[in-house]
Protein backbone atom coordinates (compact mmCIF):
# COMPACT_ATOMS: atom_id res chain seq x y z
CA UNK A 1 0.00 0.00 0.00
CA UNK A 2 1.04 3.66 -0.26
CA UNK A 3 3.75 4.74 2.13
CA UNK A 4 2.04 7.91 4.03
CA UNK A 5 4.26 9.55 6.79
CA UNK A 6 2.01 10.68 8.56
CA UNK A 7 0.84 6.89 9.15
CA UNK A 8 4.15 5.68 9.46
CA UNK A 9 5.05 8.70 12.48
CA UNK A 10 1.69 7.04 13.88
CA UNK A 11 2.95 3.36 13.44
CA UNK A 12 6.18 4.26 15.21
CA UNK A 13 4.87 6.21 17.73
CA UNK A 14 6.65 9.64 17.09
CA UNK A 15 6.12 12.70 15.61
CA UNK A 16 5.98 13.67 12.00
CA UNK A 17 8.88 16.05 12.82
CA UNK A 18 10.58 13.59 14.04
CA UNK A 19 10.34 10.71 11.32
CA UNK A 20 11.34 13.79 8.70
CA UNK A 21 14.47 14.77 10.71
CA UNK A 22 15.43 10.61 10.63
CA UNK A 23 14.49 9.81 7.39
CA UNK A 24 13.75 12.96 5.00
CA UNK A 25 10.84 13.62 2.83
CA UNK A 26 8.83 10.35 1.25
CA UNK A 27 10.83 10.39 -1.80
CA UNK A 28 14.51 9.53 0.16
CA UNK A 29 13.32 7.05 2.45
CA UNK A 30 11.59 5.11 -0.65
CA UNK A 31 14.86 5.84 -2.35
CA UNK A 32 16.81 4.24 0.89
CA UNK A 33 14.35 1.67 0.71
CA UNK A 34 14.92 0.46 -2.98
CA UNK A 35 18.75 0.94 -2.82
CA UNK A 36 18.62 -1.26 -0.20
CA UNK A 37 16.75 -3.57 -1.89
CA UNK A 38 19.31 -3.91 -4.86
CA UNK A 39 22.65 -4.74 -1.99
CA UNK A 40 20.06 -7.30 -0.70
CA UNK A 41 18.80 -8.75 -4.11
CA UNK A 42 23.13 -8.63 -5.57
CA UNK A 43 23.92 -10.57 -3.10
CA UNK A 44 21.08 -13.05 -3.00
CA UNK A 45 21.91 -13.65 -6.80
CA UNK A 46 25.47 -13.91 -7.07
CA UNK A 47 25.97 -16.49 -5.16
CA UNK A 48 23.27 -18.62 -7.71
CA UNK A 49 25.17 -16.90 -11.27
CA UNK A 50 26.73 -19.79 -13.42
CA UNK A 51 29.71 -19.24 -15.54
CA UNK A 52 32.90 -17.38 -15.17
CA UNK A 53 34.10 -14.22 -16.94
CA UNK A 54 31.75 -12.24 -18.79
CA UNK A 55 29.38 -15.11 -18.84
CA UNK A 56 28.79 -15.07 -15.38
CA UNK A 57 28.23 -11.18 -15.22
CA UNK A 58 25.70 -11.63 -17.95
CA UNK A 59 24.13 -14.70 -15.58
CA UNK A 60 24.05 -12.49 -12.33
CA UNK A 61 22.56 -9.76 -14.22
CA UNK A 62 19.55 -11.99 -15.77
CA UNK A 63 19.01 -13.34 -12.44
CA UNK A 64 19.06 -9.48 -10.66
CA UNK A 65 16.34 -8.51 -13.13
CA UNK A 66 14.09 -11.19 -13.03
CA UNK A 67 14.19 -11.53 -8.88
CA UNK A 68 13.86 -7.61 -8.82
CA UNK A 69 10.79 -8.00 -11.65
CA UNK A 70 9.24 -10.98 -9.67
CA UNK A 71 9.17 -8.29 -6.25
CA UNK A 72 5.61 -7.99 -6.23
CA UNK A 73 5.65 -4.94 -3.68
CA UNK A 74 7.95 -2.91 -6.38
CA UNK A 75 5.89 -4.52 -9.30
CA UNK A 76 2.60 -2.87 -7.21
CA UNK A 77 4.43 0.41 -6.37
CA UNK A 78 5.28 0.87 -9.81
CA UNK A 79 2.03 0.35 -10.91
CA UNK A 80 0.69 2.54 -8.69
CA UNK A 81 2.88 5.42 -8.80
CA UNK A 82 4.80 4.92 -12.30
CA UNK A 83 6.28 8.87 -12.32
CA UNK A 84 7.81 8.53 -8.98
CA UNK A 85 9.13 4.98 -9.83
CA UNK A 86 10.93 6.43 -13.47
CA UNK A 87 12.49 9.16 -10.97
CA UNK A 88 13.23 7.05 -8.60
CA UNK A 89 15.11 4.28 -11.01
CA UNK A 90 16.37 5.86 -13.55
CA UNK A 91 18.01 9.11 -11.87
CA UNK A 92 21.68 8.42 -12.87
CA UNK A 93 23.04 9.90 -9.96
CA UNK A 94 20.36 8.88 -7.47
CA UNK A 95 21.84 5.98 -4.53
CA UNK A 96 19.77 3.36 -6.65
CA UNK A 97 21.51 4.31 -9.92
CA UNK A 98 24.65 4.43 -7.64
CA UNK A 99 24.01 1.18 -5.72
CA UNK A 100 23.58 -0.56 -9.52
CA UNK A 101 26.56 0.61 -10.75
CA UNK A 102 28.76 -0.08 -7.93
CA UNK A 103 27.70 -4.00 -7.83
CA UNK A 104 28.03 -4.01 -11.94
CA UNK A 105 31.62 -2.58 -11.09
CA UNK A 106 32.36 -4.69 -8.53
CA UNK A 107 31.23 -7.92 -11.09
CA UNK A 108 33.41 -6.97 -13.66
CA UNK A 109 36.56 -6.37 -11.07
CA UNK A 110 35.94 -10.24 -9.85
CA UNK A 111 34.60 -11.76 -13.02
CA UNK A 112 36.44 -9.50 -15.68
CA UNK A 113 39.40 -8.01 -14.62
CA UNK A 114 40.77 -7.45 -18.02
CA UNK A 115 37.97 -5.92 -19.56
CA UNK A 116 37.69 -2.18 -19.27
CA UNK A 117 35.00 -0.86 -19.41
CA UNK A 118 34.70 3.06 -19.26
CA UNK A 119 31.81 4.26 -16.68
CA UNK A 120 29.38 5.77 -19.33
CA UNK A 121 29.29 2.20 -20.53
CA UNK A 122 28.20 1.13 -16.77
CA UNK A 123 25.98 3.85 -16.71
CA UNK A 124 24.31 2.75 -19.70
CA UNK A 125 23.76 -0.54 -18.35
CA UNK A 126 22.25 0.71 -15.74
CA UNK A 127 19.64 2.55 -17.10
CA UNK A 128 19.20 1.06 -20.16
CA UNK A 129 18.16 -2.11 -17.44
CA UNK A 130 16.39 0.13 -15.66
CA UNK A 131 14.24 1.40 -17.77
CA UNK A 132 13.16 -2.00 -20.28
CA UNK A 133 12.19 -3.69 -16.87
CA UNK A 134 10.58 -0.93 -14.66
CA UNK A 135 9.03 1.56 -17.91
CA UNK A 136 7.34 -1.33 -18.80
CA UNK A 137 5.62 -2.71 -15.50
CA UNK A 138 4.89 0.93 -15.28
CA UNK A 139 2.70 1.16 -18.46
CA UNK A 140 1.53 -2.22 -17.31
CA UNK A 141 3.39 -4.04 -19.95
CA UNK A 142 6.02 -7.42 -19.56
CA UNK A 143 9.41 -6.36 -18.47
CA UNK A 144 11.70 -6.74 -20.79
CA UNK A 145 14.43 -8.94 -19.20
CA UNK A 146 15.72 -10.26 -22.70
CA UNK A 147 16.36 -6.94 -24.21
CA UNK A 148 17.81 -5.72 -21.10
CA UNK A 149 20.47 -8.56 -21.37
CA UNK A 150 21.19 -8.46 -25.18
CA UNK A 151 21.83 -4.58 -24.92
CA UNK A 152 24.03 -5.91 -22.06
CA UNK A 153 25.94 -8.13 -23.66
CA UNK A 154 26.18 -5.52 -27.01
CA UNK A 155 27.13 -2.99 -24.77
CA UNK A 156 30.21 -5.24 -22.90
CA UNK A 157 30.80 -6.64 -26.07
CA UNK A 158 32.03 -3.38 -27.70
CA UNK A 159 34.79 -2.87 -24.94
Amino acid sequence: ERVEMQVLAADLDIGRTTLYRWVGEREQLLEEVFAGLVDEWFAEVIPQAQGSGRDRLIDVMRRFLEFAAGFDPLSEFAAREPALTMRLLLDREGMIAERSKSAVRDLLAAEAPDLVVPENIIDAIEVSAAALVWANIAIGREPDIDGAIDLCETLLDAC
